[in-house]
């Protein structure tokens, strides 16, 4: 074989070994810092196997540091049910900024899941009472809550920010992210984190919520939960990552009519994902 061709083939390997190892690496961060989000996501469902009548819920809501809400445009997004014929705004009340929910029906749908003795699914999808089998031997029903969800999603920044780790803070969002808007009692490392990793903590809290509607004593309805997540993400293909975090308030259930606050307990985790130092 040619002297020249092995030594040129030799040449050629080393400087794409090179290149592999200096240019992919430094292309992957210059994508990461030109390809670059920063995003809220904010969810709230509200549940019933009963129509409600004349019903103003108040959830909390994202807001910034000064208070200031950070959604604008939130909409009833899904549900299983007919349509939601609401009316959702912004209000202001004696706990802040809140996400006002105002219908003048919540239909609900009496169905319910037929479930096995061990808690499984004897069918997948929710039948109405009439649809049950005759022998319920080993069988019991359970209610099928009609399920609605609004939702808002705001992008912060994107496509080359350049700051490190991201737009949102997602380790200290206390102070300097946004975060649900009448909460309380915040209480660190009183819960687990449900990932691992250096900058992870976990942190309970109170927040309240208001509830007025109109139902049948044996309805059960069920507020929340409400959720919010604050995420970065950049990068392409194989150099892509993250960082988030995310808080959420418990649902609350209540059994026939309601009108008044009530108080649910919460979760902040923080810190997941991968951070520069």
């Amino acid at each position: 074989m040619n002297r020249r061709l092995v030594a040129g083939g030799a040449i050629l390997v080393v400087l794409l070994l090179v290149t592999a190892t200096v240019g992919i690496p430094a292309l992957f961060e210059l994508q990461k810092d030109n390809n670059t989000t920063a995003t809220y996501y904010y969810t709230a469902e509200v549940s019933t196997n009963a129509t409600l009548t004349d019903a103003t819920l108040y959830l909390p809501l994202p807001v910034d540091p000064d208070g200031t809400p950070t959604v604008e445009d939130v909409r009833v997004a899904n549900y299983d049910g007919p349509e939601a014929n609401w009316t959702t705004s912004i209000v202001e009340t004696q706990r802040g900024p809140m996400l006002a929910i105002e219908a003048e029906e919540i239909v609900g749908q009496a169905r319910y899941y037929l479930v096995n003795e061990n808690g499984s699914l004897a069918s997948p999808e929710p039948i109405r009472r009439a649809e049950a089998p005759e022998d319920m031997s080993g069988l019991r029903l359970e209610p099928a809550l009609t399920r609605y969800e609004v939702m808002a999603e705001v992008t912060i920044e994107s496509f080359g920010n350049g700051i490190q780790n991201g737009t949102i803070e997602t380790r200290y969002p206390r102070g300097n992210s946004s975060l649900l808007s009448a909460t309380y009692d915040y209480s660190p490392n009183k819960c687990n984190p449900v990932w691992s990793g250096e900058y992870q903590t976990c942190t309970t809290f109170r927040a309240d919520m208001y509830a007025s509607y109109n139902t049948k004593s044996s309805a059960m309805v069920r507020v929340g939960a409400v959720e919010l997540w604050g995420i970065n993400e950049w990068g392409w293909f194989f150099a892509n990552s993250f960082n988030e975090y995310t808080q959420r308030v418990e649902q609350i259930e209540f059994n026939g009519s309601h009108d008044g606050w009530v108080s649910a307990t919460g979760e902040l985790q923080t810190g997941k994902g991968r951070y520069q130092q």
